[in-house]
Protein backbone atom coordinates (compact mmCIF):
# COMPACT_ATOMS: atom_id res chain seq x y z
CA UNK A 1 0.00 0.00 0.00
CA UNK A 2 1.41 3.38 -1.00
CA UNK A 3 2.09 5.72 1.91
CA UNK A 4 -0.80 7.97 2.81
CA UNK A 5 -3.41 5.96 0.93
CA UNK A 6 -6.67 4.86 2.49
CA UNK A 7 -8.06 1.52 1.41
CA UNK A 8 -11.51 0.36 0.58
CA UNK A 9 -12.45 -2.84 2.39
CA UNK A 10 -13.19 -5.54 -0.14
CA UNK A 11 -13.64 -9.21 0.56
CA UNK A 12 -13.23 -12.32 -1.47
CA UNK A 13 -11.33 -15.56 -1.03
CA UNK A 14 -8.85 -13.59 1.08
CA UNK A 15 -8.82 -10.22 2.83
CA UNK A 16 -7.47 -7.73 0.34
CA UNK A 17 -7.65 -4.03 -0.46
CA UNK A 18 -7.98 -1.44 -3.20
CA UNK A 19 -6.51 2.04 -3.06
CA UNK A 20 -8.19 5.44 -3.19
CA UNK A 21 -6.68 8.94 -3.18
CA UNK A 22 -4.63 10.12 -0.16
CA UNK A 23 -6.52 11.73 2.72
CA UNK A 24 -9.86 10.46 1.41
CA UNK A 25 -12.45 10.31 4.18
CA UNK A 26 -14.90 8.00 2.45
CA UNK A 27 -15.22 4.31 1.77
CA UNK A 28 -16.34 3.52 -1.78
CA UNK A 29 -17.72 0.22 -2.97
CA UNK A 30 -15.62 -0.97 -5.96
CA UNK A 31 -18.76 -1.31 -8.09
CA UNK A 32 -19.48 2.41 -8.00
CA UNK A 33 -17.79 3.30 -11.31
CA UNK A 34 -19.54 0.62 -13.37
CA UNK A 35 -22.90 1.34 -11.70
CA UNK A 36 -22.57 5.05 -12.43
CA UNK A 37 -21.93 4.43 -16.10
CA UNK A 38 -24.73 1.87 -16.36
CA UNK A 39 -27.26 4.23 -14.81
CA UNK A 40 -26.17 7.19 -16.94
CA UNK A 41 -26.46 5.20 -20.16
CA UNK A 42 -29.79 3.72 -19.06
CA UNK A 43 -31.14 7.26 -18.59
CA UNK A 44 -29.84 8.28 -22.02
CA UNK A 45 -27.68 11.07 -20.60
CA UNK A 46 -24.36 12.19 -21.97
CA UNK A 47 -21.37 12.88 -19.76
CA UNK A 48 -21.87 16.59 -20.35
CA UNK A 49 -25.58 16.47 -19.44
CA UNK A 50 -24.93 14.58 -16.22
CA UNK A 51 -22.08 16.90 -15.30
CA UNK A 52 -24.32 19.92 -15.76
CA UNK A 53 -27.04 18.32 -13.64
CA UNK A 54 -24.68 17.93 -10.67
CA UNK A 55 -22.80 21.22 -11.23
CA UNK A 56 -19.45 19.56 -11.92
CA UNK A 57 -17.18 19.27 -14.93
CA UNK A 58 -17.50 16.63 -17.61
CA UNK A 59 -13.99 15.40 -16.86
CA UNK A 60 -14.89 14.58 -13.25
CA UNK A 61 -17.83 12.42 -14.27
CA UNK A 62 -15.62 10.64 -16.78
CA UNK A 63 -12.94 10.03 -14.15
CA UNK A 64 -15.57 8.66 -11.76
CA UNK A 65 -16.84 6.25 -14.42
CA UNK A 66 -13.41 4.82 -15.16
CA UNK A 67 -12.50 4.60 -11.49
CA UNK A 68 -9.71 7.14 -11.74
CA UNK A 69 -11.33 9.38 -9.10
CA UNK A 70 -13.39 8.38 -6.07
CA UNK A 71 -16.57 10.30 -5.18
CA UNK A 72 -17.27 12.11 -1.96
CA UNK A 73 -20.54 11.37 -0.19
CA UNK A 74 -21.94 14.69 -1.46
CA UNK A 75 -21.05 13.95 -5.08
CA UNK A 76 -22.55 10.47 -4.81
CA UNK A 77 -25.80 11.92 -3.46
CA UNK A 78 -25.97 14.49 -6.27
CA UNK A 79 -25.37 11.85 -8.92
CA UNK A 80 -27.98 9.63 -7.30
CA UNK A 81 -30.56 12.41 -7.45
CA UNK A 82 -29.69 13.39 -11.03
CA UNK A 83 -30.05 9.79 -12.21
CA UNK A 84 -33.11 9.03 -10.06
CA UNK A 85 -31.15 6.05 -8.76
CA UNK A 86 -33.19 5.82 -5.54
CA UNK A 87 -30.11 5.44 -3.35
CA UNK A 88 -28.31 2.86 -5.50
CA UNK A 89 -25.25 5.10 -5.85
CA UNK A 90 -25.42 6.80 -2.46
CA UNK A 91 -25.46 3.42 -0.77
CA UNK A 92 -22.05 2.60 -2.27
CA UNK A 93 -20.30 5.57 -0.61
CA UNK A 94 -20.09 6.16 3.14
CA UNK A 95 -18.01 8.35 5.41
CA UNK A 96 -14.93 6.56 6.68
CA UNK A 97 -14.66 6.22 10.45
CA UNK A 98 -11.74 7.46 12.48
CA UNK A 99 -9.04 4.84 12.20
CA UNK A 100 -9.61 4.21 8.52
CA UNK A 101 -5.91 3.81 7.92
CA UNK A 102 -5.79 1.16 10.64
CA UNK A 103 -8.62 -0.73 8.97
CA UNK A 104 -6.74 -0.60 5.69
CA UNK A 105 -3.62 -1.97 7.33
CA UNK A 106 -5.27 -4.91 9.09
CA UNK A 107 -7.39 -5.77 6.06
CA UNK A 108 -4.18 -6.44 4.20
CA UNK A 109 -2.66 -8.11 7.29
CA UNK A 110 -5.60 -9.78 9.12
CA UNK A 111 -3.36 -11.46 11.72
CA UNK A 112 -2.48 -8.00 13.02
CA UNK A 113 -6.04 -6.95 13.77
CA UNK A 114 -6.21 -5.08 17.08
CA UNK A 115 -8.54 -3.11 19.35
CA UNK A 116 -8.15 0.03 17.22
CA UNK A 117 -9.30 -1.85 14.13
CA UNK A 118 -12.30 -3.27 16.01
CA UNK A 119 -13.24 0.25 17.08
CA UNK A 120 -12.95 1.48 13.50
CA UNK A 121 -15.20 -1.36 12.32
CA UNK A 122 -17.77 -0.29 14.90
CA UNK A 123 -17.57 3.28 13.59
CA UNK A 124 -18.09 2.08 10.03
CA UNK A 125 -21.15 0.10 11.10
CA UNK A 126 -22.58 3.17 12.83
CA UNK A 127 -22.31 5.04 9.53
CA UNK A 128 -24.24 2.32 7.72
CA UNK A 129 -26.95 2.31 10.39
CA UNK A 130 -27.50 6.04 9.89
CA UNK A 131 -27.42 5.65 6.12
CA UNK A 132 -30.08 2.94 6.30
CA UNK A 133 -32.25 5.29 8.32
CA UNK A 134 -32.00 7.86 5.54
CA UNK A 135 -32.37 5.74 2.38
CA UNK A 136 -33.65 2.35 3.51
CA UNK A 137 -32.23 -1.15 3.44
CA UNK A 138 -32.19 -1.83 -0.29
CA UNK A 139 -29.32 0.39 -1.50
CA UNK A 140 -26.90 -0.59 1.28
CA UNK A 141 -27.44 -4.35 1.36
CA UNK A 142 -24.75 -5.13 -1.22
CA UNK A 143 -21.94 -3.03 0.30
CA UNK A 144 -22.79 -4.27 3.80
CA UNK A 145 -22.38 -7.84 2.60
CA UNK A 146 -18.98 -6.95 1.18
CA UNK A 147 -17.88 -5.56 4.53
CA UNK A 148 -19.35 -8.55 6.35
CA UNK A 149 -17.03 -10.81 4.38
CA UNK A 150 -14.13 -8.67 5.51
CA UNK A 151 -15.25 -8.69 9.16
CA UNK A 152 -15.60 -12.48 9.04
CA UNK A 153 -12.14 -12.80 7.53
CA UNK A 154 -10.59 -10.59 10.22
CA UNK A 155 -12.36 -12.55 12.96
CA UNK A 156 -11.05 -15.83 11.61
CA UNK A 157 -7.44 -14.62 11.75
CA UNK A 158 -7.60 -12.47 14.89
CA UNK A 159 -5.11 -13.45 17.64
CA UNK A 160 -6.74 -15.15 20.63
CA UNK A 161 -6.17 -12.16 22.93
CA UNK A 162 -7.80 -9.74 20.46
CA UNK A 163 -10.66 -11.99 19.36
CA UNK A 164 -13.09 -10.99 22.18
CA UNK A 165 -13.28 -7.40 20.92
CA UNK A 166 -13.45 -8.42 17.27
CA UNK A 167 -16.13 -11.05 17.84
CA UNK A 168 -18.27 -8.46 19.65
CA UNK A 169 -18.10 -6.13 16.64
CA UNK A 170 -18.68 -9.04 14.26
CA UNK A 171 -21.85 -9.91 16.18
CA UNK A 172 -23.09 -6.34 15.72
CA UNK A 173 -22.45 -6.53 11.96
CA UNK A 174 -24.23 -9.88 11.72
CA UNK A 175 -27.22 -8.55 13.68
CA UNK A 176 -27.45 -5.57 11.31
CA UNK A 177 -27.26 -7.86 8.28
CA UNK A 178 -30.09 -9.92 9.75
CA UNK A 179 -32.20 -6.80 10.23
CA UNK A 180 -31.56 -5.66 6.65
CA UNK A 181 -32.45 -9.10 5.33
CA UNK A 182 -35.75 -9.09 7.23
CA UNK A 183 -36.58 -5.69 5.74
CA UNK A 184 -35.70 -7.03 2.29
CA UNK A 185 -37.98 -10.04 2.74
CA UNK A 186 -35.03 -12.46 2.61
CA UNK A 187 -36.11 -14.80 5.39
CA UNK A 188 -33.50 -17.53 4.91
CA UNK A 189 -30.63 -15.08 4.73
CA UNK A 190 -31.95 -13.29 7.82
CA UNK A 191 -32.10 -16.59 9.70
CA UNK A 192 -28.45 -17.34 8.91
CA UNK A 193 -27.18 -13.93 10.01
CA UNK A 194 -29.33 -13.81 13.15
CA UNK A 195 -28.04 -17.22 14.19
CA UNK A 196 -24.47 -16.14 13.60
CA UNK A 197 -25.04 -12.92 15.52
CA UNK A 198 -26.46 -14.88 18.47
CA UNK A 199 -23.48 -17.23 18.42
CA UNK A 200 -20.94 -14.41 18.33
CA UNK A 201 -22.76 -12.23 20.87
CA UNK A 202 -22.90 -15.18 23.26
CA UNK A 203 -19.17 -15.78 22.83
CA UNK A 204 -18.52 -12.09 23.45
CA UNK A 205 -20.65 -12.17 26.60
CA UNK A 206 -22.67 -9.19 25.37
CA UNK A 207 -26.02 -9.74 27.10
CA UNK A 208 -27.63 -6.65 25.56
CA UNK A 209 -26.76 -7.80 22.07
CA UNK A 210 -27.93 -11.34 22.80
CA UNK A 211 -31.29 -9.90 23.89
CA UNK A 212 -31.37 -7.70 20.80
CA UNK A 213 -30.87 -10.67 18.49
CA UNK A 214 -33.60 -12.63 20.28
CA UNK A 215 -35.95 -9.67 19.90
CA UNK A 216 -35.20 -9.41 16.18
CA UNK A 217 -35.76 -13.13 15.79
CA UNK A 218 -39.14 -12.42 17.37
CA UNK A 219 -39.74 -9.71 14.78
CA UNK A 220 -38.78 -12.14 12.04
CA UNK A 221 -41.29 -14.64 13.46
CA UNK A 222 -43.92 -11.89 13.28
CA UNK A 223 -43.18 -11.37 9.60
CA UNK A 224 -43.64 -15.11 9.08
CA UNK A 225 -46.95 -14.92 11.05
CA UNK A 226 -45.53 -17.33 13.64
CA UNK A 227 -47.10 -15.51 16.59
CA UNK A 228 -46.28 -18.15 19.20
CA UNK A 229 -42.58 -17.87 18.40
CA UNK A 230 -42.86 -14.09 18.29
CA UNK A 231 -44.33 -14.00 21.79
CA UNK A 232 -41.90 -16.56 23.19
CA UNK A 233 -38.77 -14.92 21.77
CA UNK A 234 -39.89 -11.47 22.91
CA UNK A 235 -40.43 -12.84 26.41
CA UNK A 236 -37.04 -14.59 26.40
CA UNK A 237 -35.29 -11.42 25.26
CA UNK A 238 -36.45 -9.47 28.33
CA UNK A 239 -36.07 -12.23 30.88
CA UNK A 240 -32.75 -10.87 32.17
CA UNK A 241 -33.65 -7.75 34.16
CA UNK A 242 -30.08 -6.45 33.92
CA UNK A 243 -30.51 -5.96 30.16
CA UNK A 244 -30.84 -2.34 29.00
CA UNK A 245 -34.25 -0.95 29.99
CA UNK A 246 -35.02 0.48 26.54
CA UNK A 247 -34.48 -2.93 25.00
CA UNK A 248 -36.67 -4.63 27.62
CA UNK A 249 -39.38 -2.03 26.97
CA UNK A 250 -39.20 -2.78 23.26
CA UNK A 251 -39.47 -6.53 23.90
CA UNK A 252 -42.46 -6.08 26.22
CA UNK A 253 -44.15 -3.96 23.56
CA UNK A 254 -43.42 -6.57 20.91
CA UNK A 255 -44.85 -9.29 23.14
CA UNK A 256 -47.98 -7.18 23.68
CA UNK A 257 -48.33 -6.78 19.93
CA UNK A 258 -47.99 -10.53 19.44
CA UNK A 259 -50.67 -11.19 22.04
CA UNK A 260 -53.00 -8.66 20.39
CA UNK A 261 -52.40 -10.16 16.94
CA UNK A 262 -53.08 -13.65 18.33
CA UNK A 263 -56.43 -12.52 19.78
CA UNK A 264 -55.40 -12.91 23.43
CA UNK A 265 -57.60 -11.54 26.20
CA UNK A 266 -57.46 -7.74 26.22
CA UNK A 267 -56.50 -7.75 29.91
CA UNK A 268 -53.36 -9.79 29.15
CA UNK A 269 -52.44 -7.50 26.27
CA UNK A 270 -52.90 -4.36 28.36
CA UNK A 271 -50.91 -5.80 31.26
CA UNK A 272 -47.97 -6.43 28.95
CA UNK A 273 -48.40 -3.02 27.35
CA UNK A 274 -48.45 -1.37 30.76
CA UNK A 275 -45.17 -3.06 31.62
CA UNK A 276 -43.67 -1.81 28.36
CA UNK A 277 -44.75 1.72 29.21
CA UNK A 278 -43.31 1.54 32.73
CA UNK A 279 -39.96 0.16 31.58
CA UNK A 280 -39.68 2.69 28.74
CA UNK A 281 -39.96 5.44 31.38
CA UNK A 282 -36.98 3.88 33.19
CA UNK A 283 -35.05 3.79 29.94
CA UNK A 284 -34.70 7.57 29.93
CA UNK A 285 -32.18 7.21 32.75
CA UNK A 286 -29.91 4.78 30.88
CA UNK A 287 -27.58 5.36 27.90
CA UNK A 288 -28.59 3.66 24.67
CA UNK A 289 -26.43 1.06 22.96
CA UNK A 290 -25.11 1.65 19.41
CA UNK A 291 -27.67 -0.83 18.10
CA UNK A 292 -30.55 0.67 20.09
CA UNK A 293 -30.27 4.41 19.41
CA UNK A 294 -33.74 4.40 17.82
CA UNK A 295 -35.49 3.68 21.14
CA UNK A 296 -36.88 7.20 21.45
CA UNK A 297 -40.18 8.50 22.87
CA UNK A 298 -41.56 8.67 19.30
CA UNK A 299 -40.54 5.07 18.70
CA UNK A 300 -42.30 3.85 21.84
CA UNK A 301 -45.40 5.92 20.99
CA UNK A 302 -45.62 4.15 17.63
CA UNK A 303 -44.98 0.73 19.14
CA UNK A 304 -47.73 1.14 21.71
CA UNK A 305 -50.03 2.70 19.12
CA UNK A 306 -49.71 -0.40 16.95
CA UNK A 307 -50.91 -2.58 19.83
CA UNK A 308 -53.89 -0.28 20.40
CA UNK A 309 -54.76 -0.37 16.70
CA UNK A 310 -55.09 -4.17 16.84
CA UNK A 311 -57.38 -3.80 19.84
CA UNK A 312 -59.13 -0.99 17.95
CA UNK A 313 -60.41 -3.41 15.33
CA UNK A 314 -63.29 -4.17 17.72
CA UNK A 315 -63.13 -1.25 20.17
CA UNK A 316 -63.53 2.33 18.93
CA UNK A 317 -62.04 3.82 22.11
CA UNK A 318 -58.94 1.66 21.73
CA UNK A 319 -58.69 2.83 18.12
CA UNK A 320 -58.90 6.46 19.24
CA UNK A 321 -55.92 5.80 21.48
CA UNK A 322 -54.13 4.13 18.58
CA UNK A 323 -54.68 7.17 16.36
CA UNK A 324 -53.37 9.49 19.05
CA UNK A 325 -50.18 7.52 19.67
CA UNK A 326 -49.47 6.66 16.04
CA UNK A 327 -49.96 10.26 14.90
CA UNK A 328 -47.65 11.59 17.61
CA UNK A 329 -45.05 8.92 16.90
CA UNK A 330 -45.05 9.26 13.12
CA UNK A 331 -44.94 13.05 13.24
CA UNK A 332 -42.16 12.96 15.82
CA UNK A 333 -39.78 11.09 13.55
CA UNK A 334 -36.65 13.00 12.57
CA UNK A 335 -36.92 14.39 9.04
CA UNK A 336 -33.67 12.64 8.08
CA UNK A 337 -35.22 9.19 8.55
CA UNK A 338 -38.59 9.97 7.00
CA UNK A 339 -37.69 7.89 3.95
CA UNK A 340 -36.70 4.72 5.79
CA UNK A 341 -38.69 1.56 5.10
CA UNK A 342 -39.35 0.99 8.82
CA UNK A 343 -41.01 4.42 8.92
CA UNK A 344 -43.14 3.34 5.98
CA UNK A 345 -44.31 0.30 7.94
CA UNK A 346 -45.34 2.54 10.82
CA UNK A 347 -47.39 4.59 8.37
CA UNK A 348 -49.21 1.45 7.22
CA UNK A 349 -50.36 0.93 10.80
CA UNK A 350 -51.49 4.56 10.97
CA UNK A 351 -53.45 4.08 7.74
CA UNK A 352 -55.23 1.05 9.20
CA UNK A 353 -56.19 2.99 12.33
CA UNK A 354 -57.47 5.86 10.19
CA UNK A 355 -59.58 3.46 8.13
CA UNK A 356 -60.95 1.83 11.29
CA UNK A 357 -62.00 5.32 12.40
CA UNK A 358 -63.88 5.79 9.11
CA UNK A 359 -61.45 8.33 7.61
CA UNK A 360 -60.80 6.63 4.28
CA UNK A 361 -59.39 9.77 2.66
CA UNK A 362 -56.63 10.12 5.27
CA UNK A 363 -56.01 6.37 5.19
CA UNK A 364 -55.58 6.38 1.42
CA UNK A 365 -53.16 9.32 1.55
CA UNK A 366 -51.10 7.71 4.32
CA UNK A 367 -50.90 4.43 2.40
CA UNK A 368 -49.81 6.33 -0.69
CA UNK A 369 -46.92 7.86 1.26
CA UNK A 370 -45.91 4.42 2.54
CA UNK A 371 -46.09 3.09 -1.01
CA UNK A 372 -43.77 5.86 -2.20
CA UNK A 373 -41.25 4.89 0.48
CA UNK A 374 -41.53 1.23 -0.55
CA UNK A 375 -40.68 2.11 -4.15
CA UNK A 376 -37.83 4.42 -3.17
CA UNK A 377 -36.23 1.87 -0.84
CA UNK A 378 -37.01 -1.19 -2.98
CA UNK A 379 -38.38 -2.88 0.14
CA UNK A 380 -40.29 -6.02 -0.71
CA UNK A 381 -41.50 -6.35 2.86
CA UNK A 382 -43.00 -2.85 2.91
CA UNK A 383 -44.49 -3.30 -0.56
CA UNK A 384 -46.22 -6.47 0.64
CA UNK A 385 -47.55 -4.74 3.76
CA UNK A 386 -48.89 -1.79 1.76
CA UNK A 387 -50.57 -4.11 -0.73
CA UNK A 388 -52.09 -6.31 1.97
CA UNK A 389 -53.41 -3.30 3.90
CA UNK A 390 -54.90 -1.72 0.79
CA UNK A 391 -56.61 -4.98 -0.14
CA UNK A 392 -57.90 -5.58 3.39
CA UNK A 393 -59.24 -2.04 3.71
CA UNK A 394 -60.64 -1.95 0.18
CA UNK A 395 -58.42 1.01 -0.68
CA UNK A 396 -56.06 1.85 -3.49
CA UNK A 397 -52.44 2.33 -2.37
CA UNK A 398 -52.45 5.56 -4.36
CA UNK A 399 -54.78 8.55 -3.79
Amino acid sequence: MTAGQLTVLIAGPECRSATVPPRARTIVDPRFAAELRRLREARGMSLRQLAAAVNHGKSLVHQLEIGQTKPTVDVALRLDDALAAQGALAGLVVDAPDGGERLAYVTARPRRVDAAAAQALAGLLAGYRRLEDAIGSGPIMAPVRVHLDTVTCLLRDAPYDVRPGVVDVAAQWAQFAGWLSIARGEDRVATVWQARALHWATEAGNKDLVATVLSFQGHQAEVRRDLRAMIGLSRAARRDETVNAALRAYCAGQEARGLAMAGADAADVLACLSEASDVSAQAAEEPLSPWGYWYTPSFFAVQQGIVWRYLGATDSRANDRALELLTVGVEGVNEEVGGADWHGRNMVHLAVAQAQAGDTTASRETLATADTIAVATASRQLTREVTEAAHRLGLSAMP
